[in-house]
């Protein structure tokens, strides 16, 4: 992993595993501070607006029997529920809310997708 990181110039830092570890993620990149709770509360009411916003273009992506971006978004914001309809949503939600690109990398099979 030590080799990936270095190639890729990135390095791996820890976060909360609370259920919204994305957005600690993309917070302590915004703030350089790690589990920063200003960031963290920024992110989260720019998330909202984003998508209160555009709800029109993100619609699309949802399958209409599975709710209301508004209702699915605060789960998640709120409840920390990422596995419905609108999770996956929610790292181009907050792309979009930053305009900025967030690149999201897995590791598999000794390497980084």
């Amino acid at each position: 992993m030590n080799d990936v990181t270095k190639s890729l110039n990135v390095t791996l830092a820890h976060t909360l595993a609370d259920g919204h570890c994305f957005l600690h993620a993309v917070a302590l990149q915004l703030n350089e501070t790690p589990n920063s709770m200003q960031a963290y509360k920024f992110l989260m009411k720019a998330i909202e607006t984003e998508s209160t916003r555009n709800k029109n273009h993100y619609r699309n992506f949802i399958d209409k029997n599975s709710g209301r971006l508004d209702l699915l978004a605060h789960k998640y914001l709120h409840g920390k529920i990422f596995d419905h309809a609108a999770g996956g949503l929610i790292p181009q939600i907050t792309s979009n809310a930053l305009q900025k690109l967030i690149y999201i990398y897995s590791e598999r099979d000794g390497g980084i997708w």
